[in-house]
């Protein structure tokens, strides 16, 4: 599948109400690595770029919601801390280990506009967890 420009992942991205948050370079052709999110909250977002494809990452000062969902059987949270959905055991978000704060992190899929289409799916999912997400300290970037 075909590498999207920077236009083509801006128009999807404006489409479903996504500001860029900034990160490495952009430019025609697209988009080594950029952070988007619905809304100056900084606790879910979206990475974008032909550098690690796209991801969905969740910053670990969520860890009460991931508890809360893991109650509920949303989520399935393993002895690492990784955790699944419930509904689609394939889709299994991964601590990713750095400076703090750590994100869980999920690769939607590369570069492409499918990828991005899934990724942007389960954002929009993922804001409905709670109000936790969007009422929470940000996360340093």
């Amino acid at each position: 599948m075909a590498e999207m420009t920077t236009t083509q992942v801006e128009e999807q991205l404006a489409e479903h109400n996504f500001i860029d948050r900034g990160g490495a370079q952009k430019d025609p052709e697209g988009i080594r690595f950029r952070l988007f999110s619905i809304g100056t909250q900084s606790n879910l977002l979206l990475e974008v770029g032909s550098d690690n494809g796209i991801r969905v990452v969740l910053s670990t000062n969520m860890e009460p919601l991931v508890e809360r969902l893991k109650g509920s059987g949303e989520i399935v949270l393993d002895e690492s801390k990784d955790f699944t959905l419930a509904k689609d055991e394939t889709v299994k978000f991964e601590k990713r280990q750095g400076d703090a704060p750590y994100w869980w992190s999920y690769k939607a899929g590369d570069y492409s506009e499918a990828a991005l289409l899934k990724a942007i799916d389960m954002y929009e999912m993922m804001l409905g967890w709670g109000e936790e997400i969007t009422s929470a300290p940000p996360a340093t970037e």
